[in-house]
C-alpha cells in the first residue's frame, strides 16, 4: 500500500532531492533530508518483477527512473 499525504505549508520539513541518474541535471523528486536513496536507471524488463514501483520522468533528459518499494 502507499500513502500520499498532503504537505501543508506550515510544516517545517527539511528536504532534499534526488537528480536523474542519465544526466545529473533533472530534479525527479524530493525526499526527507538525510534520507538515503540508491539512483538506478531503468533497463528494459526491469519493471515486469514486481508491482512495488512508481515511474518517474526526468524534466530535462525525459528518460525514466523508478521508485522501487523494498
Amino acid at each position: 500500500m502507499l500513502l500520499i499525504e498532503r504537505v501543508y505549508e506550515e510544516e517545517n520539513l527539511e528536504i532534499d532531492y534526488i537528480k536523474c541518474p542519465s544526466c545529473k541535471r533533472g530534479r525527479l523528486c524530493d525526499k526527507a533530508a538525510g534520507e538515503k536513496a540508491t539512483v538506478i536507471a531503468v533497463k528494459p524488463k526491469a519493471t515486469e518483477h514486481s508491482g512495488n514501483w512508481i515511474k518517474l520522468k526526468c524534466p530535462k533528459c525525459s528518460k525514466e527512473a523508478i521508485i522501487r518499494f523494498l
